[in-house]
């Protein structure tokens, strides 16, 4: 393979990498405990049920992709440096102990679709830091941000004045059809949190939660904002950079500007061109306070702040990288130092979410006690959660709202370790070296017709994933209309962000470069109280920034010294070999995992159970749902929902389910509710005695939460458990 060969090679890598990205971000999630999700197949079908959304199946493939791609690119590498090698080998740790905690998982399928997902993500950010080693590699990627920031923006202006009025009104026209179809209570907590989260109108873009579409725009949004006031901030006759011959002029240097000539672009196409996108991130900005997220919007504000100070004192900064690398470091030791001993104090945060983090943090870490080494498997956090949350704690979640602590919970305190290292190394690196977006020479477009076939590509993939309105009728007709108008935006944006990128000061291609590093550094700030950054659609977004942007401070690779390494050198030879081996492994997964996830024949995969038990259920043919709840706890052992319908079964069948019960509430240690249903029945199997100390249990846990929660029982229920707390007692005496 000759240089040129490998150029067009490095550059289908990252437009590949590009469209993984956009794909995996504008894709839906489960549905799960979404407002949002499945909007469309509701009003059109009043099922919530309807459509192939985000799965296994999408996010392993999407994973084997991204490994494919890697290789790819290693093999398209001429030479890569030692520090690169030293990233990859911590990545790889990170990943083998993720992986480890697979086989001691209660669920091995989501830890294995957990593993496929972080790798995507920590692969996919190292392998742009490889490819993004020139300057027009790096506007390709600022393009393609700028237009899912289009993309995004329309959605949650969409969401905002169509989707949402026309799901409520939908909900409260079918609300009784959506509780049968979902098995709820009317009365139920599940519901209850579901309409508040309706009537609070949050948007959550193409995801399930509002929180990940705020932190999701933090980057994109400053990217916007300081790409759109280069814009107008530049002048004109400094606009584009000559090249001086023997000598390039570095992208902060004074440039002497050409004369204006046919087809240049003047001072009010700046303005035009930076007056859109000021427009645009403004919209933007507007999402952030229709997610409802106030965190979010705080670490956009913070964020913004920074930048506008970062880019006021550029100069100072770049005489003083030591000091400001020192200045981050000790504000970011001294405010978990103080968060952590605020809590251990007070026994607590001072808010009611703060309060509820530190929940989750403080149950994370006995878990962590028990599991140090290996963790209880990604994806996993939420079977274990219940057995060591406090009991004053009122909510269940599946995760801890700490992307670092949660990779301790779930891979081990090594894989811990080794991730904030690397997320530490790309901030740093980025504080120590900056990324240009000019190599000193005039900087060329990247052709239209190949962004506009970048975002088909893109919005192909998507349509492919997401199957819109699959066995929905004119659901899929109304998605294809839905992604064009997104698609078309997207469009907009990078073409509009590709000129933009062409005609800005030099002096300004450094803070636009820094924008985006500085929005990555906001999810990560949003991340240690609100989200889990280690998977899920923003994970990849965020490694993509820090690697496209950082990618200068591990080492200079020889592509960009032009020095290419002589034929058969040990380093070349060492890419092609690892290269090949991982685009081999890439193939072997797809042929032993994805293509049996796809086909519902993965043995640790529980589908096709599910499926039947919900035929069983319907056809009221209750050993072969009982047969089929088995088959589903055998591969996902502390499914509380799933013993929770085997009890069901049983019950319907006559059969005593006490130790199916005692299981559940072995795995649930904390929550009055789910005791009641079983200590207030003498069905459940429980002698008279376990039924008393349940119910005693109840209280007490009843008890430890505050008068305010939702999970909180009534006086009426209360009083109902002390009356059969009494009623059982007398029977025992009477014996």
């Amino acid at each position: 393979m000759n240089q040129a060969q490998r150029n067009i090679a490095g550059w289908m890598a990252l437009a590949g990498l590009l469209v993984i990205m956009g794909v995996r971000l504008t894709i839906p999630e489960p549905i799960g405990d979404g407002v949002w999700s499945g909007t469309v197949a509701f009003l059109h079908t009043g099922s919530s049920t309807v459509g192939n959304l985000t799965g296994p199946a999408e996010v392993i493939g999407l994973g084997i992709l991204s490994l494919l791609i890697c290789g790819a690119a290693l093999l398209a590498a001429e030479s890569i440096s030692p520090c690169r090698w030293v990233q990859l080998g911590m990545i790889t740790g990170v990943l083998a102990a993720a992986a480890a905690a697979i086989f001691t998982a209660a669920n091995r399928f989501a830890a294995l679709v957990g593993v496929f997902d972080l790798g995507m993500a920590l692969l996919s950010g190292w392998t742009a830091g490889i490819l993004c080693h020139t300057p027009r590699r790096r506007r390709l990627v600022i393009a393609v941000l700028v237009g899912l920031l289009c993309a995004v923006t329309l959605k949650g202006i969409y969401q905002r004045y169509v989707e949402i009025p026309q799901t409520i009104h939908y909900f409260q026209k079918h609300q009784q059809q959506w509780l049968r179809q979902s098995g709820m209570q009317d009365n139920s907590t599940q519901v209850k949190l579901f309409i508040s989260r309706l009537k609070s109108a949050e948007v959550s873009g193409f995801g399930i939660l509002s929180d990940g579409f705020a932190e999701t725009l933090c980057p994109l949004l400053l990217l916007g904002l300081a790409l759109a006031v280069a814009g107008l901030l530049s002048k004109p006759g400094v606009t584009t950079l000559v090249s001086t011959p023997g000598k390039k002029i570095r992208g902060n240097a004074p440039v002497a500007g050409k004369q204006p000539q046919a087809g240049d672009l003047n001072l009010p196409d700046h303005l035009v061109l930076g007056a859109v996108l000021l427009l645009i991130s403004l919209a933007g900005i507007v999402v952030v306070v229709f997610t409802g997220s106030k965190g979010g919007a705080a670490s956009f504000v913070i964020c913004l702040a920074v930048l506008a100070w970062a880019s006021w004192k550029q100069r100072w900064l770049a005489g003083h990288k030591p000091l400001a690398v020192a200045a981050v470091l000790g504000l970011a030791i001294c405010g978990t130092l103080g968060l952590v001993t605020y809590g251990v104090i007070h026994h607590g945060l001072p808010t009611k979410d703060l309060l509820y983090r530190w929940d989750y943090w403080t149950g994370a870490m006995r878990m962590i006690q028990r599991h140090p080494m290996t963790g209880v498997g990604l994806n996993n956090f939420g079977y274990h959660y219940t057995q060591f949350k406090p009991p004053s704690a009122p909510e269940d979640v599946k995760d801890p709202h700490n992307m670092f602590i949660r990779i301790a919970a779930e891979a081990g305190v090594p894989a811990a370790i080794g991730f904030a290292a690397l997320v530490l190394w790309g901030f740093l690196s980025t504080l120590w070296k900056k990324s240009e977006l000019s190599d000193g020479e005039t900087p060329r477009e990247i052709p239209a017709a190949a962004l506009i076939l970048l975002a088909l590509v893109w919005w192909a993939g998507r349509l492919a994933v997401d199957h819109p309105g699959f066995g929905a009728k004119g659901v899929a007709t109304y998605q294809l209309a839905l992604s064009a108008l997104y698609a078309g935006a997207a469009v907009g944006g990078m073409l509009l962000a590709n000129r933009l990128l062409r005609v800005i000061h030099p002096q300004y291609q450094v803070i636009v470069a820094n924008a985006a590093v500085l929005g990555a550094a906001g999810m990560v700030l949003y991340d240690q109280i609100n989200m889990a950054l280690a998977t899920g659609p923003a994970a990849m977004l965020f490694w993509m920034i820090l690697g496209t942007f950082a990618g200068q401070s591990a080492g200079r690779q020889r592509l960009e010294q032009n020095s290419p390494a002589p034929p058969g050198s040990t380093r070349r030879a060492a890419n092609i070999i690892l290269g090949g081996a991982l685009c081999i492994s890439a193939l072997i997964l797809a042929a032993v995992v994805w293509v049996p996830t796809v086909r519902g024949t993965f043995p640790w995969d529980a589908s096709t159970y599910r499926h039947t038990y919900k035929h069983a259920i319907a056809k009221h043919d209750w050993p072969q749902a009982l047969q089929a709840a088995d088959a589903v706890l055998a591969r996902d052992t502390r499914s509380q929902g799933w013993l929770q319908r085997k009890i069901s079964v049983e019950m319907q069948m006559g059969i005593n389910p006490r130790q199916t019960v005692l299981t559940l509430l072995a795995i649930n240690r904390t929550d009055a509710r789910v005791r009641l249903p079983y200590a207030q029945t003498s069905r459940a199997g429980l002698t008279v005695t376990q039924r008393i100390a349940q119910l005693k249990l109840a209280l007490q846990l009843n008890s430890a939460l505050a008068k305010n929660e939702v999970e909180r029982l009534s006086p009426r229920e209360v009083a109902k458990i002390h009356a059969e707390i009494k009623k059982l007692t007398a029977e025992i005496s009477v014996r």
